[in-house]
């Protein structure tokens, strides 16, 4: 393993041990085990917690009641056939409880299963986000579903209900200025760890090492349930407060064998879009790119929403076939993967926090060759000369002789970079030079 390679696996490996504290739990939009979840965080960082009380309602969104199953057993002639409790994915998310007999047809219209993985375990969240219908029932492998024999069933599901309240987990991180990147991962996937502790482990380590730098901009991430505490975060949160969010970043399912994922935000040309579509063209060998709601489904409708309209683009490695099944475990977590999400991540951070437009000092050509600049580039085409190297070499040179009409006040590092097609980080440190001569100023 090269050194880079190496650099990745560490990085990931820093944030499996929180990963594998958190996959395990009996997650939901509000049970016991998610505030078990809110805890461990609050000891990775000192998160505020909102909280909001079940019934609370707004634009059809219901805070649910704290959730939780004491009892999952489906009995046939006093022989064990299911314990829901085997797996958090055993009992369907936030169904009703219910004891008693029940013919083949009844137990089968209270059962869901994935035939595609007949040995998996699904995931049913519906209820969460529709609990008018919720019912009693149970999530089971296919193969038990074929397998069931006529007769009778005895059912034993004892769940309940509580007034505990939802959590929505918020950290912080000033910068010099107000103007905030938010990051956003959910919390409520019982029992899978890539979809999504992923994301919320990435967005602790994110926080972490943005921490230890200088920072131009503010961050903020946002640990919750999926819609429910975005939609409940966003309506309290004050308007002026709110206004600074410059954009939101979504990340899910980033430590899975796949290729990186970017799924634009909305209008598809905000300066978040641009800055990753720039490094993944320059930085990745392989990555996928799609429109907005084209790759993947999360909380990007909620910022992107009328009246908040937060650009919001989402970080994933999706699709993946363990996708909301028990099978989504550490197993399929990659270290590597991991690290090399986080590192990407905060690469593209790099172009947003150095990004500036520049004025210029001088009037007039410089003779870029003069030692005292010492910033010419060759055209790189005439053979007599060393060192010629062709087409790149003719980009940069090119990129020369344009560069003094770019230092107007309007013109960023990024828009550069894109129009001559040259990767952001070696564009910077050109121009980096030409301050370093006092013939620039980045404003």
């Amino acid at each position: 393993m090269n050194s880079f390679l190496a650099s990745l696996f560490l990085i990931g490996k820093t944030m499996i041990k929180l990963l594998k504290s958190l996959h395990t739990l009996r997650l939901a939009p509000n049970s016991p085990d998610t505030d078990r979840c809110v805890e461990i965080l609050k000891e990775e960082l000192p998160f505020t917690v909102h909280e909001f009380h079940p019934g609370e309602e707004i634009n059809g969104w219901i805070v649910p009641y704290s959730w939780s199953v004491e009892k999952a057993e489906i009995r046939k002639n006093g022989v064990l056939v299911y314990d829901g409790l085997m797996h958090p994915l055993g009992v369907m998310g936030y169904a009703k409880p219910f004891s008693g007999r029940v013919t083949l047809d009844e137990l089968k219209r209270h059962v869901t299963y994935r035939q595609d993985w007949p040995n998996a375990i699904g995931y049913h969240c519906d209820y969460y986000y529709k609990p008018w219908l919720a019912d009693w029932g149970f999530s089971i492998p296919y193969s038990l579903y074929t397998a069931l024999e006529d007769g009778e069933y005895d059912i034993d599901l004892r769940t309940s209900y509580s007034s505990g309240t939802m959590k929505v987990c918020e950290y912080h991180l000033p910068g010099e200025r107000e103007e905030t990147v938010v990051f956003n991962a959910h919390n409520c996937h019982a029992g899978q760890a890539n979809d999504d502790i992923s994301g919320c482990v990435a967005g602790v380590e994110l926080i972490k090492k943005l921490s230890a730098k200088k920072r131009r901009f503010s961050y903020r991430l946002i640990i919750c349930p999926e819609h429910l505490g975005t939609v409940f975060y966003l309506r309290d949160l004050a308007e002026e407060q709110r206004m600074m969010f410059m954009f939101c970043i979504f990340l899910e399912a980033l430590g899975n064998n796949n290729r990186l994922a970017l799924q634009k935000s909305f209008t598809g040309d905000s300066l978040i879009d641009r800055a990753f579509l720039h490094y993944l063209h320059h930085q990745c060998s392989d990555y996928h790119v799609d429109d907005f709601r084209k790759i993947i489904g999360n909380d990007e409708t909620v910022w992107e929403s009328p009246g908040y309209e937060i650009p919001t683009v989402s970080v994933s490695r999706f699709p993946f076939p363990e996708y909301h099944t028990n099978m989504d475990n550490e197993d399929i977590i990659l270290n590597e993967r991991l690290g090399e999400s986080v590192t990407s991540i905060i690469d593209v951070l790099d172009i947003l926090e150095s990004d500036c437009r520049i004025r210029r000092n001088f009037t007039g050509l410089v003779a870029l060759s003069n030692p005292k600049y010492n910033l010419y580039i060759s055209p790189g085409t005439d053979p007599s000369i060393p060192g010629s190297t062709g087409e790149d070499q003719k980009k940069w040179n090119y990129l020369m002789d344009c560069l003094p009409r770019y230092f107007d006040e309007k013109t960023t590092i990024l828009d550069i970079a894109q129009k001559h097609r040259l990767p952001y980080g070696k564009v910077y440190e050109y121009i980096l030079k030409y301050r370093e001569k006092e013939l620039v100023e980045f404003v």
